[in-house]
């Protein structure tokens, strides 16, 4: 390295150059001798100089087309602006002198920008929007800023740090001096460079990782942006897969890292999801449709709005995705997920198409929705009245597919294409914090062996069941319950081994990289989409929402099964048990409790049997079947369940009995 100065520089350029060498021979003489910085030194003097000669001429006035020719050179070789104005002041008389300055402002203003010149004013500017704590710093570098071009870009850049810490800009002065230039400039000019350098930034710091790799490009959704990576031949995903603690630690202040991305293979490429600074909401009412004509055969709920901004809808008709497991803790964005659902389902369908079985044993998310006419019960609020509802639902299953073996259909699709006069309506059951039932000490079994029968069948006959909690546990929540939950809606969790619970993927530990409020990835069989859940506003607009709901007019006429969910159950009378024990779910619980006292001498009790139970026994007798074969099916009893199963047996023979007399009598 050389030890000259810039002056001991300088003096030898003055000195070669009025000896007559030429600015070659300097430049290959530089190249021997100074190291890189010196050398760019040398190219600036002989550029300045190169100018200074221009103008010193023996003429007392100077074509201004020539002037302004040698002034654009002198800018676009990087002469500084300062150079320029004492050589024109030392050398051009005063008329000459007032035009060089006009023509020197009129070129820093609208002369072309290069695209080296724009990439390396982007990677300052850039700096200057992660570093930025208010837009006005970058307002300030505007307004020293010659050029329109790069001046817009860094107006659209304040705009953005605006954003990005919650500002409000006042910036319409500096709009009309950028209008003015008839060159208006769109704000995803600045993203989309933005958006280069980040990508960019991040292939560099794989690259450094030995990993090979080239960028793509980027998509913006409202939550976070997915920069899109394509791996080099032979690079496995699994070298990037494990990075994302690395990538904080490395470009957690320059991206505003704090947690891990998601990191994801996409067909073609693998994709890193980078939180966006200012996190968009997506409104419930900006996206809805609520005033289309309704359509039975395609019944939707709102899912979210994915990376490229497009709303996504989850169809409830699609055979592949009947059922849904959904998890995440607190601030995930559940409830707003559930309350969305139930609430769009109220105001876009009319209770006879669609009706709705609610369960809520927290009391904080779904009761609200008591008062709906598209209920079919009151919200359950505990574990027996869930239960309730399930039975009833099983019930209703099976009065379907007996509708659809009468009219020679397999599906509530089919049936309703033949009966569009009068279509079967679907019933949706949502169920908040399943966790708490299937833990229930008391009615878990029950209520597990309910919910197998609604996942097995259900779906085909217009039944779809919503299954949502926050502790994903997998000893309770089993194996076949979540494998027959086909969709899958997975929020913010705490442990990645909750993430694998829910998407059914116990090495996908996705969802403990979400963000909360709305974050989610939801799952079917077609893949996994990440998307950001609807925000349903504020109490006062959820309870306009929710009064024009309750108020909805049903016009509509439909297949209707009969069956009463006020009346559904086998209710007793005892001398030994309160009133409230009256589901049918109890019905053993009592006989139990009076045997195992030894009170079966005095205890008295009478069954009766509701009409859905009295027609199953009524099928199976006409089809052939014996006492104890019923009371099997009907009851789930059997001979060695000793005085329960007496003195139910006892009631059916009875009823069967009363049937034949009725047959005889007819006839």
């Amino acid at each position: 390295m050389s030890d000259y100065s810039n002056a001991d520089i300088t003096n030898a350029i003055h000195v070669l150059k009025s000896q007559g060498v030429s600015n070659q021979d300097i430049l290959i003489e530089a190249e021997q001798v100074f190291d890189l910085s010196q050398k760019q030194y040398v190219v600036d003097i002989l550029q300045e100089s190169d100018f200074g000669s221009k103008i010193i001429r023996h003429t007392n006035n100077y074509d201004h087309n020539y002037l302004f020719e040698i002034i654009y050179q002198a800018v676009i070789s990087g002469t500084q602006n300062q150079r320029i104005i004492n050589v024109c002041e030392s050398e051009l008389n005063l008329e000459d002198l007032a035009f060089s300055k006009l023509a020197l402002e009129y070129i820093l203003t609208n002369r072309y920008i290069s695209k080296y010149e724009r990439d390396a004013f982007i990677i300052e500017l850039y700096k200057q929007y992660q570093e930025s704590k208010s837009y006005q710093d970058l307002v300030k570098i505007a307004e020293s800023t010659k050029n329109i071009y790069l001046k817009q870009l860094v107006y659209k850049t304040a705009e953005l740090v605006a954003k990005k810490n919650g500002e409000i800009p006042s910036l319409s002065s500096n709009k009309a001096a950028t209008n003015s230039s008839n060159n208006n400039l769109d704000t995803s000019v600045i993203t989309e460079n933005l958006n280069s350098q980040v990508g960019n930034t991040l292939v560099e710091t794989l690259n450094d990782f030995g990993i090979t790799c080239s960028y793509l490009d980027t998509k913006t959704g409202p939550t976070f942006k997915r920069i899109k990576i394509k791996l080099g031949k032979g690079v496995s995903f699994k070298k990037v897969q494990g990075l994302g603690n690395d990538l904080v630690q490395q470009l957690g202040s320059e991206l505003s890292l704090e947690n891990p991305p998601m990191i994801s293979v996409i067909p073609g490429a693998v994709v890193f999801d980078i939180p966006r600074c200012d996190r968009q909401i997506a409104n419930f009412a900006d996206y809805v449709d609520l005033q289309s004509e309704v359509d039975i055969n395609r019944i939707i709920i709102p899912g979210g709005v994915d990376v490229d901004g497009k709303y996504i809808e989850i169809s409830l008709c699609d055979s592949n995705v009947y059922h849904t497991l959904g998890g995440g803790m607190t601030g995930g964005g559940k409830s707003q997920f559930e309350k969305a659902m139930v609430l769009y389902l109220a105001l876009r369908y009319p209770p006879s198409l669609v009706k709705l079985a609610l369960s809520d044993v927290k009391l904080v998310s779904l009761t609200c929705f008591n008062g709906l006419p598209h209920l079919i019960a009151p919200v359950a609020e505990d574990a027996v009245s869930t239960l309730q509802i399930f039975n009833y639902l099983v019930a209703e299953q099976e009065l379907r597919y007996q509708e659809f073996k009468r009219v020679g259909v397999e599906n509530i699709g089919e049936y309703n294409q033949m009966f569009c006069d009068r279509p079967m309506p679907r019933i949706i059951s949502v169920t908040d914090e399943c966790f708490d039932l299937l833990s229930d000490s008391t009615y878990k079994d029950q209520i597990e062996l309910a919910l197998m029968k609604l996942l097995a069948k259900a779906g085909a006959a217009g039944i779809n069941i919503f299954l949502f909690t926050q502790r994903p546990d997998k000893d309770v929540i089993k194996p076949l319950i979540r494998s027959n939950c086909s969709g899958k809606v997975a929020f913010m969790v705490s442990r990645p081994e909750d993430s694998g619970i829910i998407l059914g993927n116990p090495d996908d530990d996705r969802a403990a990289s979400l963000l909360g409020g709305g974050d989610m990835l939801y799952k079917s069989p077609k893949g996994v989409m990440r998307l950001q859940g609807l925000y349903l506003g504020t109490k006062a607009a959820f309870q306009e929402y929710l009064n024009k709901a309750i108020n909805t007019v049903n016009n509509i006429a439909c297949w209707d099964a009969k069956l009463n969910f006020s009346s559904f159950n086998i209710g007793f009378k005892s001398e030994n048990s309160s009133n409230n024990k009256t589901p049918r779910a109890k019905l053993n619980e009592v006989v139990t409790d009076s045997i195992n006292n030894n009170q079966s001498e005095e205890f008295s009790f009478s069954i009766i049997l509701d009409d859905f139970t009295k027609s199953q026994i009524s099928s199976l007798h006409s089809r052939g079947y014996e006492l104890h074969q019923i009371v099997q099916e009907v009851f789930n009893l059997s001979r060695a369940d000793g005085r329960k199963y007496k003195r139910i047996r006892d009631v059916v023979a009875e009823f069967i009995a009363s049937l034949e007399e009725e047959d005889k009598n007819d006839t």
